[in-house]
């Protein structure tokens, strides 16, 4: 039998996660995405103009601004932002807007452990609610290794507190004639086996195909609302999701 967490979850259990799009109206795109204690709003701004020393000719350039309060020392926010920004980078049709950028603005409202992936998985939903080109959808999760030799996924701040390595990664999913996912973001913290971390990605994997369907019912319910708003013109309906989409309520993965 798998061994039960504090919080009642086995080990390959993922917490409640909702999602809430177009949360920011003056941006190009907004959402607010939460693990069940940990929240993250995120918005985008662009593509725009940016200043002539930063432009490249071939493609859009990506900033990332992370603020975490006091969860996360400035050093930590600049890690974390990088490696945001380079999963974007990744997943972003940047040709498509040469000469422009996109400004990612993240705000951690509260931390509950799993942060990171948090971050990835709102800018995700935001970049879907600005209609910016991607290659697919980008998800995220973290693995952590206990003391035990345990590996939990979506931990809480006390186990990544007491854990002894962290596996963090981001997956994109791609769309062709099969549905294909790719590596494009990794980090790791503490002492850990080649094994372990094998292991841990292929645990991380099984949990973003999760939480690429939950992406894929809020956007299909989304253009179920578009579509509402088009058979019936007469009707004021917003854009938007009235309600926050919901999912994976302690559900192992796989």
């Amino acid at each position: 039998m798998a061994q039960v967490r504090l919080d009642g979850r086995s080990t390959e259990m993922l917490r409640r996660q909702r999602i809430h799009r177009n949360y920011i109206p003056r941006a190009c795109g907004s959402a607010r995405y939460q693990i069940d204690g940990t929240i993250v709003v995120a918005a985008i701004h662009g593509p725009m103009p940016v200043k002539p020393w930063k432009e490249d000719v071939e493609k859009c350039i990506v900033e990332v601004e992370l603020n975490a309060a006091n969860e996360m020392n400035r050093e930590e926010e600049r890690a974390c932002e990088a490696r945001i920004r380079g999963a974007i980078e990744g997943t972003v049709v940047r040709r498509e807007f040469p000469r422009l950028g996109l400004r990612v603005s993240l705000r951690v409202c509260s931390d509950d452990g799993n942060v990171e992936a948090a971050c990835v998985n709102a800018v995700c939903t935001a970049l879907i609610d600005a209609d910016i080109p991607m290659f697919g959808l980008i998800c995220a999760s973290s693995c952590a290794i206990l003391s035990d030799g345990r590996k939990v996924i979506d931990p809480t701040r006390r186990e990544e507190a007491e854990a002894r390595a962290i596996v963090r990664a981001c997956a994109l999913t791609k769309h062709r004639d099969k549905e294909e996912i790719a590596i494009v973001g990794c980090s790791t913290v503490g002492a850990l086996t080649e094994e372990e971390y094998l292991d841990s990605i292929a645990f991380i994997v099984d949990a973003t195909a999760s939480v690429a369907k939950l992406q894929k019912k809020s956007i299909a319910r989304f253009e179920l609302e578009g579509k509402r708003a088009e058979d019936e013109p007469d009707k004021k309906r917003p854009l938007v999701e009235p309600v926050e989409t919901e999912g994976m309520a302690n559900r192992p993965v796989g």
